[in-house]
């Protein structure tokens, strides 16, 4: 998560983290129940306004991470396209051929309504993904979901180990250049490069691990059952505002979709939606 965060002093960064996961999640759930394009579209379109209006993410760097999930996306729609179950498409008419390749219409909607809703899904992630930083959410689980502090912050620790061992790969990397080791290609070469590159790394995490260890004790981590907080993250007047009017939006959506028969069939429907 804090590869996508994007710290700035927008609205919904200045919102209690809980709050933006309160009003995607019902959202995500019933999206996964729909089985039309217009609502996952309607969604697309409402998150994209809230990550760039109200999170005020530059618009150069929400296309880039649009990117690896349009990729997504083309992948799904095609894979429809080719392993279309063939009692699904009788009666369908052929859009196009290639060579013995026939692509019915039913494979081409089935393709694109289940590539937009896995679109929906990831982009619904996005507001709490680009405006929250992993530290301020778990401090938020702590004090508004009494989440045992123990428990939590080794999770947060644990999550930082990731790029500290990611430089320590990159400095021994760095040390066997320099002390000419070979880099080739091949899969006997990979696994001496498991063995050189493994043993250091399991000794710089143990030795990070116990230097993490003392510090925490130093500091009487986890020796009183309740603590202080330089920082308290509570409820206020905005998070409400953003939650209902959230839901608000969301609700109309499905409501004007209800109503012109946008809405098509509610449930786990694996094709058979015709």
């Amino acid at each position: 998560m804090k590869i996508f965060f994007y710290d700035n002093d927008s609205f919904l960064n200045r919102l209690n983290p809980l709050s933006k996961v309160v009003t995607s999640l019902p959202f995500i759930f019933l999206i996964c129940l729909i089985n039309e394009i217009w609502i996952p579209l309607a969604f697309i379109v409402f998150t994209a306004f809230i990550v760039l209006v109200l999170g005020r993410i530059p618009l150069i760097r929400f296309l880039k991470i649009l990117a690896p999930i349009s990729i997504f996306f083309i992948s799904i729609f095609i894979l429809f396209l080719l392993a279309s179950r063939s009692d699904l498409t009788v009666g369908s008419p052929i859009l196009f051929s290639i060579g013995e390749f026939h692509f019915y219409e039913y494979s081409v909607r089935l393709g694109l309504i289940y590539a937009i809703r896995i679109f929906a899904l990831l982009i619904l992630i996005l507001p709490f993904s680009l405006t929250t930083e992993p530290s301020t959410f778990i401090r938020s689980l702590i004090q508004n979901l009494n989440i045992p502090y123990k428990f939590s912050y080794g999770v947060m620790v644990a999550f930082r180990f990731i790029p500290m061992i990611e430089t320590e790969f990159n400095v021994v990397r760095s040390a066997h250049k320099v002390m000419g080791f070979s880099d080739d290609k091949g899969i006997f070469s990979y696994f001496n490069k498991i063995k050189r590159y493994s043993i250091p790394l399991i000794v710089n995490s143990i030795r990070l691990g116990g230097r993490t260890a003392l510090s925490m004790d130093s500091r009487a981590f986890g020796a009183f059952e309740n603590r202080t907080y330089f920082k308290t993250l509570t409820f206020n007047r905005n998070d409400w505002i953003y939650i209902f009017a959230y839901w608000i939006i969301g609700l109309l959506i499905f409501i004007v979709a209800y109503k012109f028969g946008l809405m098509g069939k509610i449930g786990f429907y694996i094709g058979e939606f015709r």
